[in-house]
């Protein structure tokens, strides 16, 4: 899969760093990954499963649940309007949507996106470490409403008990697509020439052993490969040039060189072109029934006092 965005072709992306806020204004691409594509690679799809089958479902969702929902539903008891409710119109602004209804999410790791005999994929190479995100999709209430009688003010106060039903819920991809270093080493985006990219075993082996992300154009896509080396891991650091010759005996040949590239390496290249975006990456959210709806007590909600 290209690592290229969504935008128009030939069109000039203009340099933008991202601030590492998650709820800044960045610019969105929304339509170069699918949840589908991105399931169909290693173990995300039980990932998902997981977030879909039980972290929902937890203790510290169901709060999150009640601190978002319980202000609406204030807002519409005051007003008499229908305590149901459906998010579907807020998608329209992904960063305000995620902000706003995202109540639980599953970390998947590039570990979680390699083949089963620990090979690099078309997923490692787009997203490495992102987020799968669930978010409130439909909300049903219900309520036992009834007066609270104060005889020495001569005051009542009209209130309801309130439950709700989360029946559905939008499941999506998001991750940052940036190029920053946060502790004083530069990230390893692989060693590439200008036939391709390879990424070596001692990339991996750092990748899962400290969390970072590799953001590079490799894996099973046809024009690209990965080359493991278990020697180069031990005998040489990552930030020399590797030699892919196959052969003990062979013609040094220009196309066999690859250079290490770095995150510096791409941010000299943007101070000096002033272009260069980094962006936040969405899949559409896509919209699920629950087989077991979420039950949250939101509690007593009620109106302002009045006189009998």
């Amino acid at each position: 899969m290209s690592r290229q965005s969504s935008r128009p072709s030939g069109s000039v992306i203009q340099k933008n760093i991202y601030d590492d806020n998650p709820n800044s204004v960045q610019p969105i691409d929304s339509a170069t990954i699918s949840l589908d594509w991105c399931l169909n690679f290693g173990g995300v799809k039980n990932r998902c499963d997981n977030l879909i089958s039980r972290k929902i479902y937890t203790e510290a969702a169901g709060a999150l649940l009640k601190n978002k929902i319980k202000p609406i539903l204030e807002r519409s008891f005051q007003d008499s309007i229908d305590l149901d409710f459906d998010t579907k119109v807020f998608l329209t602004d992904l960063r305000r949507f995620h902000m706003d209804w995202q109540f639980q999410i599953v970390n998947v790791s590039s570990y979680d996106t390699l083949t089963s005999r620990l090979g690099m994929t078309d997923l490692t190479a787009t997203l490495a470490n992102f987020g799968i995100y669930a978010a409130i999709g439909h909300v049903e209430a219900h309520e036992d409403r009834y007066y609270k009688y104060n005889r020495g003010e001569k005051t009542r106060t009209y209130c309801m008990d309130a439950q709700i039903k989360v029946t559905h819920i939008y499941v999506y991809v998001k991750d940052n697509y940036s190029f920053n270093d946060l502790d004083g080493n530069s990230q390893y985006l692989g060693h590439w020439n200008k036939r391709g990219v390879i990424l070596t075993k001692g990339a991996l082996v750092s990748e899962l052993v400290n969390g970072r992300k590799f953001h590079t154009r490799f894996g099973n896509s046809p024009e690209t490969e990965t080359n493991f080396n278990w020697k180069y891991l031990f005998d040489r650091p990552l930030d020399k040039p590797v030699d892919k010759r196959t052969g003990l005996i062979g013609k040094f040949m220009e196309r066999d060189v690859y250079w290490p590239v770095y995150n510096s390496t791409y941010n000299r290249w943007r101070e000096k072109h002033n272009r260069g975006g980094d962006f936040m990456i969405y899949s559409k959210p896509r919209y699920i029934k629950l087989d077991k709806p979420i039950e949250v007590d939101v509690g007593a909600i009620c109106r302002p006092a009045e006189k009998m």
